[in-house]
């Protein structure tokens, strides 16, 4: 419990609406799960808001993974970390089409730091930007690679047009209900099934060794072989 924040569920009316006021660039959302207040303990005064959502990503949308959709503050230190936080927390009693939640996934322009995020234990999703370019006399290196935004409208469903803005980073999430083999099996079975190529382990992220050569590294023991299992199981079926 937070010694300066209060937390409370509240409604998506609600949410859009401090949006509207403190978010920087982004607009209201049109679909969410949860949306939750972020409150200063003395006086009760609202300091901002976070919204849980189905991820935009078809890819990534697998039953497991939440996207937090919007975070919007008044500036307030350390309530931007503290929403995340309470976010997390929020994810684990939430059940998506019956499953457990095991990952959660946002994004950040490139201008933007991510220092909130860190602070609340999330890590840049270093496999989806990675790349590694050969440099004359100073071997491999590493650059991030970031998104570049696109509209979702199309000829056969047109959609509002609205300003692309800048490129973006993903950042995930693991809960601490997906760091065991069973739930690493399912988030393989889960990402073929959605079509996700194996380089998008959650597990794992790439790096650079000092004589630049590149491998990949993961969280646990063997959760990078169970998670491939899974993979397979679907994916050759």
């Amino acid at each position: 419990m937070s010694k300066r924040f209060l937390f409370e569920l509240t409604d998506k009316a609600t949410a859009n609406s401090i949006v509207r006021q403190m978010h920087r660039h982004s607009s209201e959302v049109g679909v969410s799960v949860k949306q939750l207040l972020i409150r200063d303990r003395k006086s009760r005064n609202i300091l901002g808001v976070g919204i849980l959502g189905r991820p935009v990503s078809q890819i990534l949308d697998d039953g497991l993974t939440l996207e937090v959709s919007r975070t919007a503050t008044d500036g307030t230190a350390h309530a931007c970390s503290a929403l995340l936080g309470a976010l997390a927390r929020e994810a684990k009693s939430i059940k998506l089409r019956g499953h457990t939640i095991y990952r959660l996934t946002t994004y950040t322009r490139i201008s933007e730091s991510g220092a909130s995020l860190r602070a609340a234990g999330w890590r840049l999703d270093v496999h989806h930007h990675s790349r590694f370019i050969w440099t004359r006399g100073h071997g491999a290196k590493r650059i991030l690679v970031p998104i570049e935004p696109k509209t979702w409208s199309n000829s056969s469903r047109r959609r509002p047009i609205r300003p692309l803005g800048e490129p973006r980073l993903r950042w995930i999430k693991l809960l601490p209900a997906a760091l065991n083999d069973n739930a690493a099996f399912e988030m393989g079975r889960a990402a073929a099934g959605a079509g996700a190529k194996i380089s998008a382990n959650p597990f794992s992220y790439p790096v650079l060794r000092q004589d630049g050569v590149s491998q990949t590294d993961f969280i646990g023991e063997d959760l990078w072989e169970v998670w491939r299992e899974g993979y397979h199981l679907t994916s050759y079926r």
